[in-house]
């Protein structure tokens, strides 16, 4: 069984497993390791299945799909939509994805890949100022004229922007997404989707199709983000924005992190400023990201921003079992508070990019 679009029947397999709320790149690993392939995976018996502690909803719906997947029927949609499978082993996988303690198992992707190994991410703040506005037309055009993919999130304000105007200038963008390839959000920015994919540029998902925009997604989206860059720039961001929370991971990846000074009175700019306060370049000009100057990066950062509620919970759930000597890992606070793995593992990893806590053999500490 060939086909251009996945690599090895046991592909389709894997995708089927990740369609089931609940396995994330985590879970899914603990299966392919028990059962050695994901087709012996997604055919074992329901018994093996509890042996792992799935969640009873997961496996509920594992155990229908079970009766009604048709390889055939997925193949046929691949083809249709020119959808491709990407895993760790194609050769089409992102190389910064593998960096990540939790890399994407499956990505969906349409379009074409860039021909060169620079991709730069540069987002920034969905209302953007004028300022930032003017500030996305000084950096982008150059950078894609001078071969570099651009790389965001399809998002309201400078993320689309910086995909509109690496295509004006006939260059490369990928588009990272926080929803399915078949529910792009938001919806005003379905035609820009399909002119990326169009114009030979990549959009990119490592959720199904279908999957609808969720928070937790979108936390998930912004690690890709700062992975799969050879450097980041944040053209303009509040303090508690998406954008910070991607600065931060690339900070963590050891990506080189630029940032654009604005106004001090603009709150716009309080989160590039605080960026910088942090250690990432100064970006004046395209030419600072062009050239390869070696950077410091810092080792840690903080968030300095209250805790949500959900943040205090799983930390309260992390120092109650630490007090008793037990360690915690995700699918105890899972089990503790009945939530979703998702939201668990997504609180989680900003807990961790604030350092707050750190994990270590998959378990976490409060720091």
């Amino acid at each position: 069984m060939s086909s251009p679009y996945f690599q090895q029947a046991d592909d389709l397999f894997l995708s089927a497993l990740a369609s089931i709320p609940g396995l994330g790149p985590r879970r899914l690993g603990r299966l392919r390791e028990k059962f050695d392939g994901w087709q012996n995976a997604f055919e074992a018996g329901e018994i093996s299945w509890r042996e792992l502690k799935i969640p009873e909803n997961s496996v509920a719906i594992w155990r229908d799909a079970k009766s009604k997947f048709v390889p055939e029927k997925l193949i046929n949609y691949l083809s249709a939509t020119q959808t491709y499978l990407i895993t760790p082993k194609h050769d089409k996988y992102f190389a910064g994805f593998k960096d990540l303690d939790d890399a994407p198992l499956l990505l969906y992707a349409r379009g074409a890949w860039p021909a060169t190994e620079s991709i730069f991410t540069v987002i920034g703040s969905r209302r953007p100022s004028n300022y930032g506005e003017i500030v996305a037309q000084h950096f982008v055009p150059t950078l894609a004229l001078n071969h570099v993919s651009i790389a965001s999130g399809l998002a309201t304000g400078l993320d689309k922007r910086a995909h509109e105007l690496a295509l004006e200038a006939n260059g490369h963008t990928i588009a990272i997404l926080g929803s399915g390839l078949d529910n792009i959000y938001p919806r005003e920015n379905i035609a820009l989707a399909n002119k990326i994919v169009k114009a030979g540029g990549l959009i990119l998902s490592e959720y199904p199709p279908s999957a609808s925009p969720l928070k937790a997604h979108f936390i998930g989206r912004n690690r890709l983000l700062a992975a799969i860059a050879q450097k980041v720039l944040i053209l303009e961001a509040g303090l508690k924005s998406g954008s910070i929370l991607t600065a931060r991971l690339a900070l963590k990846l050891k990506r080189p992190l630029f940032a654009v000074p604005g106004n001090i009175l603009n709150d716009q700019a309080a989160g590039c400023h605080e960026l910088l306060k942090e250690g990432a370049s100064v970006a004046t000009d395209a030419s600072s990201l062009l050239a390869d100057p070696q950077l410091t990066v810092p080792d840690r950062c903080s968030e300095k921003s209250d805790l949500s509620t959900l943040e205090s919970d799983i930390l309260n759930v992390i120092k109650t079992r630490n007090q008793s000597f037990q360690k915690t890992g995700a699918d105890d606070i899972v089990f503790s508070l009945k939530l979703d793995s998702a939201s668990v593992n997504s609180t989680l990893s900003i807990l961790e990019i604030k350092n707050i806590v750190r994990k270590h053999s998959g378990k976490y500490e409060i720091r």
